[in-house]
């Protein structure tokens, strides 16, 4: 009965350990999404400023043309 009674305790204290390293682990995972959709909306800010820019200088060279 003794046995029994500490590997449940045993057990229960591994589950413990993984809860936590779960925890870590899904910490760090939202933190890189995090970061990725960060460099990404950075990343498109970036490109529609190029597109404006390249919109402007067509027109310019349009209107230049006429």
């Amino acid at each position: 009965m003794y046995a029994a009674c500490s590997k449940i305790t045993e057990l229960e204290a591994q589950i413990t350990t993984l809860k936590g390293k779960v925890e870590e682990v899904q910490a760090d995972k939202d933190r890189v999404e995090a970061e990725l959709n960060a460099r990404k909306d950075k990343e498109l800010a970036a490109k529609d400023v190029e597109i404006t820019k390249l919109k402007r200088r067509l027109f310019e060279a349009h209107d230049k043309n006429e």
